[in-house]
């Protein structure tokens, strides 16, 4: 399984951008950190790190519709 960067724009229109495939997490998340610092330091979430076993699956894991989460009580 390898570790795939991608660029996401969430907009009417759910797009990803594959930037990087890597085999070693440290190597993903250097490039994860320069990129959100130097190309998008507002808005840290437009770059993503996601652990797949092909690129196919990595686009439908980052593309998922995901439920927000059940905050507890001692949460709020």
């Amino acid at each position: 399984m390898s570790y795939f960067v991608f660029k996401y724009q969430d907009n009417k229109f759910r797009s990803v951008e594959h930037i990087d495939t890597f085999e070693s997490y440290k190597e993903a998340r250097t490039l994860l950190k320069k990129l959100r610092k130097e190309k998008s330091p507002n808005n840290p979430d437009a770059y993503k790190l996601v652990y797949a076993e092909d690129m196919l699956e990595a686009e439908m894991l980052i593309l998922e519709k995901r439920d927000a989460p059940i905050l507890r009580e001692w949460e709020k």
